[in-house]
């Protein structure tokens, strides 16, 4: 992924102690619960769900670049703000309801919250492995990046290994149960989203999760023994400063990350 990595003297010789999964799977699949026992036997979840939401924050310089770009009206209503809220902030089920209908729109939108998720989970990564750059001949940290969208908006080069998570026909059952955006939405997302199929081929691994919790627990504890012995001295670069970079060019298929 050119214009992402970041170049010491010409090459990618800045490298740290960490080795990168990416975590991804169709929504309702169970990623997060994935994501939640990975996290259990110790590895550190960057969820990018929920770095899209601090990036457009209330009075965050993402929200006031949306407004900016796509007018007030998207901001929540005051009985819409959350409580204790002393400025709105986006209201995320009117603008996914309206954006989809609105193709380059979605575009420009989804190119700006790329360009500072990414930058955001740059930041975090530094900032987490700060206390072991000295530490030159231990253990690399594994951390799970955590992705929607992982395979259709091109970040899976940024990872070392990547993760689906699959339930097959429990998909819809699953998302009737959600009231967060309407089917229309729902079936918006899916259309845009790659088949299970294609990302059982394009992924490491695969997890299947519609049988029952012992039986997800005892394939994630199977992956972690792995990552575990892979991750022995990994060292790896890391994506350069994206606001640095041609952004647009972050993945050939937009979609929300």
């Amino acid at each position: 992924m050119p214009g992402i990595w970041e170049k010491a003297d010409g090459n990618m010789s800045t490298r740290y102690p960490l080795f990168l999964v990416g975590l991804t799977g169709s929504m309702g699949c169970g990623k997060s619960t994935v994501g939640r026992l990975f996290a259990g036997m110790g590895a550190w979840v960057i969820d990018t769900d929920l770095l899209a939401r601090q990036v457009v924050a209330p009075g965050s310089p993402g929200l006031n670049a949306v407004v900016a770009r796509f007018g007030d009206s998207f901001l929540e209503s005051g009985e819409g703000m959350e409580k204790g809220a002393k400025q709105p902030g986006l209201d995320r089920k009117k603008m996914a309801a309206w954006i989809f209908s609105h193709p380059q729109e979605r575009v420009a939108l989804e190119t700006m919250l790329h360009a500072w998720i990414l930058q955001a989970a740059r930041d975090a990564l530094l900032q987490g492995l700060d206390h072991r750059l000295q530490r030159e001949n231990g253990p690399a940290a594994i951390a799970i990046l955590e992705v929607p969208l992982l395979f259709e908006v091109g970040w899976d080069p940024l990872c070392d290994r990547t993760v689906n998570v699959v339930c097959g026909q429990q998909q819809w059952q699953r998302l009737a149960l959600r009231d967060t955006m309407s089917d229309e939405v729902k079936r918006q997302v899916m259309a845009r989203q790659l088949s299970e199929e294609e990302k059982k081929i394009r992924a490491h691994h695969t997890i299947d999760n519609s049988g029952s919790s012992q039986s997800t627990i005892t394939q994630v504890t199977r992956l972690w023994s792995e990552f575990q012995i892979l991750a022995h001295r990994h060292r790896r670069p890391l994506w350069s400063d994206v606001g640095h970079c041609d952004c647009t060019k972050l993945g050939k298929n937009s979609g929300s990350a």
